[in-house]
């Protein structure tokens, strides 16, 4: 065998290696976010940071424990809503570029999108922990 040949295995492995590793980091760091973003995981990291930092007491921990929640609810609640409106104006301006035709098949992929959001967020909140 040559060694163009050698060469060219050679980098077509590495390559090959680089776009699997590409991929698996990719999937698995989702996997990661997506967890570390459910309400309940934020908000007990949230709490237990604070008892490390201020020495909270089990009594205060508790106290501040419904705080957080709340806090959270409203949080998703403001992310929700502020994505609808973002999400809305977006294609209203996009709407405003496309062909009649285009158009009645944009409206499918709003409701598609509209879906997907009252499935994550459930309106307004987001979908419990798993």
């Amino acid at each position: 065998m040559s060694k163009l040949k050698i060469s060219l295995y050679l980098t077509a492995l590495f390559l090959a290696g680089v776009v699997t590793g590409a991929f698996l980091m990719h999937q698995v760091g989702k996997g990661i976010m997506m967890k570390m973003m459910r309400p309940g995981a934020m908000a007990e990291r949230w709490r237990h940071d604070l008892e490390g930092k201020l020495g909270l007491s089990p009594e205060q921990s508790d106290k501040i424990k419904p705080i957080i929640v709340d806090g959270m609810e409203a949080f998703r609640t403001a992310f929700h809503d502020q994505m609808q409106l973002s999400l809305s104006n977006c294609n209203a301006r996009i709407a405003v570029e496309l062909t009649p035709e285009q158009r009645t098949k944009f409206a499918e992929v709003e409701k598609e999108q509209q879906e997907f959001i009252r499935s994550r967020f459930k309106g307004g909140t987001a979908t419990p922990d798993h």
